[in-house]
């Protein structure tokens, strides 16, 4: 378990746009993490453990369907000012790493949308 607690020390090193690193049991116990100290917090730590139990449940119900596709490997979700990455440790743990978005690629993201898409893929876009 101490390895884990040095590979958050390293990661948090190693990338600048890391901005918190967890490793949690699939029970929802958060072992360890490390925050910059550097950065704007988003979240406090109460919300925190909240948005790590609702990323475990879904972790779980991917589990379900795993006969069918696999185990999953990852997950990652971008939001406009950060990224989330859910990363399976073993069968019993989660990496959590929360990145900064580069400001350049939350532009380029930006500029897809359904018309771009649909343009892309021949067909008319549906409007809502």
């Amino acid at each position: 378990m101490e390895d884990y607690k040095s590979f958050l020390e390293v990661l948090m090193l190693s990338n600048k746009n890391v901005r918190f690193s967890a490793i949690c049991s699939l029970e929802g116990e958060l072992l360890f993490q490390k925050r910059r100290e550097d950065v704007k917090e988003l979240f406090s730590l109460e919300e925190t453990r909240e948005q790590l139990n609702k990323t475990i449940e879904l972790w779980k119900t991917r589990g379900e369907i795993k006969d069918k596709i696999g185990n999953p490997l990852y997950s990652v979700t971008s939001y406009e000012k950060i990224k989330r990455m859910t990363i399976s440790i073993d069968s019993e743990h989660l990496l959590f790493i929360s990145l900064d978005n580069k400001e350049e690629e939350v532009e380029m993201l930006k500029k897809i949308d359904m018309k771009n898409i649909s343009a892309l893929l021949d067909i008319s876009p549906t409007t809502p």
